[in-house]
């Protein structure tokens, strides 16, 4: 009986991942909606002050977990049924906000990676990152406090 339940929950993981790689249609993407774009704001405890976009990619998708000094990394974004949200799956992940829900879903199932913490608000997004070293999330330029880091030497993606 556990055999059983540790297939199916190997299936449905698989499942997942497979369908978070769905060809991505011109549909599926609207136009940004956030005006002045998206920022990489990030408690100072570990984080650099500069990183390049691929390297932001790997953090964001929680494929590198500590900081060079050794903090845990924690994400924390808007939800992607948010404008922020939907911009960050199009501009950093290149998915759809349901793609990106999809990936983030499979890769906490496998253990992977701890759960990225989704936010309603900027300013309850922006207070999270302040309060928890170690914490990166994207919010919307205009709104941007904190400590924010360059990505490829621009402040906004």
């Amino acid at each position: 009986m556990r055999a059983i339940v540790y297939i199916s929950g190997l299936v449905i993981g698989l499942l997942l991942v497979l369908s978070s790689f769905a060809p991505a249609t011109a549909e599926n993407f609207a136009e940004p909606q956030v005006e002045g774009g998206l920022a990489v704001v990030v408690n100072s405890k570990g984080a650099p002050n500069e990183i390049p976009l691929s390297k932001l990619k790997v953090i964001l998708k929680g494929e590198q977990q500590r900081w060079k000094d050794g903090t845990k990394i924690t994400l924390a974004f808007m939800k992607t049924s948010t404008g922020i949200g939907e911009d960050m799956a199009k501009r950093i992940f290149g998915m759809t906000a349901k793609e990106l829900n999809k990936y983030f879903l499979a890769q906490v199932f496998q253990g992977k990676m701890s759960s990225p913490q989704f936010f309603d608000s900027e300013e309850d997004l922006l207070k999270y990152i302040k309060n928890n070293e170690g914490t990166i999330g994207v919010t919307s330029f205009k709104n941007a406090s904190g400590t924010t880091i360059s990505v490829d030497g621009k402040k906004a993606i």
